[in-house]
């Protein structure tokens, strides 16, 4: 997954700048295709005003309707001019040609006509707008008689929003600025030609773009606008007219057309991907199978390690698992023999090999616990401290290991025997009467009587019985009741069963 989502964002970053790059490309394309129709326009429109004025010299004097027909060949000729006039020196419009009522002078504009007669050069003037409110441009031609005297000029009124005009150029365009669009600016930077009419008259002189249009450059680049949206930007700069072209576009169009293109990709990877996820996840129990169950066991093994059964250990296609469960087996195996051995020292005597103190209080505890009646037997070597002082301390353990043999020997399957500490030992005898307590009491004195161990040292035992829970349930106290009654067998000559 990671990996997809990296190449998801690594895609959409590429083809971010793919496109960015191709829709500044496309934009600077457009502005210039559309720049150079432009420039070509304007060219032959002066180029058919610029004829005329050759023959006006000549005219100037002749025959007013000789002019007129001119006038109207022009206007008629070239179907971009609203209005054609002479105009002279002084200012006033001595002969016109238009569509709208003769004599209607007043359409165009007296400063923007002065301007152009101060000029006396050929101009475009600054767009401005008509008293129908609609956005005109005048373009004259100086013309001069025989000896070079500035007449007057033939000038010509174009309707900018006249579909035969800039409408030409552009085509259809919604308006909507979250699509891509053209727009034009004159030389002063204002708006002479948008989707949007609102926004025809509008001042871009703040605009980077529209600055760098004014000092007739051209080019493509990322801009905000006002509103800080984000544009890719071709622009061109037209030299016949001084205007500029913009075409740009907002880079939510681009973002739009990621979203669509991420959205195609995951569709079309959909399907692989799961796919591929799947067979990884198979894949990867497969591989984490040996690792699981081994664990599973360690854990088993750890917290009850007693119960835990070592499996049996079968070979696996992962040649590290394989190796690893064999080598974990071997080593659980390894503890558990360990922990028995110890767990063995832990609970028997070192010197007799039976339960010590510690299993013997285990053994008490699970009986108390389990609440079962049991009887208790507390068994002393007689006169054991003169073996030991006679025959020495090898000798005393010889003694003592004997004894715990016989006792071991002489118990039932299912009673405990083992060495209290010194030469004193317990018998814990489950579920016993006291005639049936007292008679395996007194097969074991007899059998003590009876032994010769390899010394050749007599050995008798006293014994002191104890019964729960007819005399008592709790473990001390029953071991108070068996003390007394071995002290009892002690002090009647020992070599004795009390109870």
């Amino acid at each position: 997954m990671l990996t997809l989502v990296i190449t998801l964002l690594a895609s959409y970053r590429s083809e971010k700048e793919l496109l960015t790059e191709r829709v500044l490309n496309t934009n600077f394309s457009e502005s210039q295709r559309i720049g150079h129709t432009m420039n070509m326009l304007f060219v032959s429109i002066r180029t058919s005003l610029s004829a005329f004025t050759s023959e006006m010299a000549e005219l100037i004097s002749g025959d007013p309707e000789r002019i007129m027909e001119e006038l109207q060949q022009i206007h008629e000729s070239s179907g971009y001019f609203e209005s054609v006039f002479v105009a002279e020196t002084g200012g006033k419009i001595t002969q016109m040609h238009s569509y709208r009522e003769n004599g209607d002078f007043g359409k165009i504009d007296e400063r923007t006509l002065e301007a152009a007669l101060k000029r006396s050069e050929p101009g475009l003037s600054v767009p401005y707008r008509d008293a129908d409110a609609e956005m005109i441009v005048l373009m004259t031609e100086p013309f001069y008689n025989e000896e070079g005297v500035y007449l007057g000029v033939v000038g010509g009124t174009i309707r900018l929003e006249d579909p035969a005009v800039l409408g030409s150029l552009f085509g259809v365009q919604n308006g909507n600025e979250a699509d891509s669009y053209y727009y034009v600016v004159d030389c002063e930077g204002k708006v002479i030609y948008h989707p949007d009419k609102t926004r025809i008259g509008e001042d871009l002189t703040d605009s980077p773009i529209v600055a760098r249009i004014l000092n007739g450059a051209s080019g493509k680049t990322e801009v905000s606008d006002r509103k800080g949206r984000p544009f890719l930007v071709g622009y061109t700069f037209v030299p016949a007219t001084r205007w500029g072209v913009i075409a740009q576009t907002p880079n939510s169009v681009l973002k739009q057309q990621q979203t669509e293109q991420i959205r195609g990709t995951l569709v079309a990877v959909l399907v692989p991907f799961l796919i591929l996820v799947g067979g990884t996840l198979f894949l990867a129990r497969r591989l984490a199978a040996p690792f699981v169950a081994l664990a599973d066991f360690v854990v088993r093994a750890a917290d009850r390690p007693q119960e835990a059964s070592i499996p049996v250990v079968r070979r696996h296609w992962n040649r590290e698992a394989d190796l690893l469960n064999r080598a974990v087996m071997r080593s659980v195996g390894e503890m558990k023999r360990q922990h028995r051995d110890l767990t063995h020292s832990a609970l028997r005597d070192s010197l007799t090999g039976l339960p010590n103190r510690r299993a013997l209080d285990e053994a008490l505890e699970k009986l108390e616990g389990d609440n079962l009646p049991f009887s208790l037997l507390l068994i002393d070597i007689d006169r054991f401290k003169s073996v030991n002082d006679l025959h020495g301390h090898a000798a005393g353990d010889e003694v003592l290991r004997s004894v715990a043999r016989l006792l071991e020997d002489t118990v039932d399957r299912g009673d405990l025997c083992g060495r209290y500490g010194g030469e004193e030992f317990v018998a814990l005898l489950p579920g016993r009467s006291v005639a049936e307590t007292y008679e395996m009491a007194e097969r074991l004195r007899l059998a003590a009587a009876a032994h010769e161990n390899a010394l050749h040292i007599p050995v008798t035992v006293s014994i002191g019985a104890a019964i729960s829970p007819q005399q008592s349930a709790q473990i001390e106290e029953l071991f108070e009741l068996a003390d007394r009654a071995l002290y009892r067998a002690k002090e009647d000559g020992r070599n004795r069963v009390v109870m």
